[in-house]
């Protein structure tokens, strides 16, 4: 396990608010860079996802992104790769198909007793599959034009009930975007092009994270559940 905090890494994914996903940026050769400037905008949760990297270029992207995340006491999330997860220690992990109930135990073996599984909601059907399966810890949710299956989500696994799993609306977010999921019932929100492609990731992390904290501080639910989150050390 590679728990930074001391906080128990199920009340980290409770608590994050904004998840980002990147590949590992060779091209740029920026990658320590960029985290940098997203994660002190205000990132909570940094996924590495680039299919088709070779395992050992993307463990050391995973590495230099624990470098950043740790000095902030954020996470890194891996994806899909049982043996890339082992080796890195990973908390979290992304699948981008989950496997029925065998698989995923399998898929556990080699992992810590407190990491964390998740996958992708991309419609109705997958939101209960998800929610109803006892090995996956927490869900991204396609926020879609008409944010539909946000709506959903928000009404069948409520943000502030204790019980619910975490879930991110998953797509890109300006202003206007966020308002929008916001009144859909979003309190956490998973992006990638919005902060990759940003002229300036540090501010645009920055006007993200900052308005859904102002969501969570003034809703007294959300404080209750912060509270109850940072006594779950699981």
């Amino acid at each position: 396990m590679r728990v930074n905090v001391l906080i128990g890494v199920g009340a980290q994914v409770k608590l994050a608010r904004l998840l980002l996903r990147t590949d590992a940026r060779t091209r740029s050769g920026d990658l320590r860079q960029f985290l940098e400037a997203a994660v002190t905008g205000g990132v909570d949760i940094v996924q590495i996802h680039e299919p088709g990297l070779e395992h050992e270029a993307e463990l050391a992207a995973l590495r230099t992104a624990w470098d950043v995340a740790a000095r902030h006491r954020h996470l890194v999330m891996v994806s899909d790769s049982a043996a890339l997860a082992a080796d890195f220690g990973a908390d979290t992990v992304w699948l981008s198909q989950a496997p029925d109930t065998a698989g995923l135990a399998d898929f556990r073996a080699g992992l810590g007793r407190f990491t964390r599984l998740g996958s992708t909601a991309r419609d109705a059907e997958d939101l209960h599959r998800l929610l109803g399966d006892p090995s996956i810890d927490f869900l991204l949710v396609a926020a879609g034009s008409d944010l539909d299956l946000v709506t959903t989500a928000a009404e069948v696994a409520p943000v502030d009930a204790l019980d619910s799993k975490p879930w991110y609306a998953a797509g890109e977010f300006d202003a206007d975007r966020l308002e929008q999921a916001i009144a859909a019932g979003a309190r956490r929100i998973a992006v990638g092009e919005t902060l990759t492609l940003a002229e300036d990731p540090h501010r645009m992390a920055l006007r993200l994270s900052q308005r859904l904290r102002e969501v969570w501080a003034t809703d007294p639910e959300l404080t209750r559940l912060t509270f109850a989150a940072l006594a779950d050390q699981s």
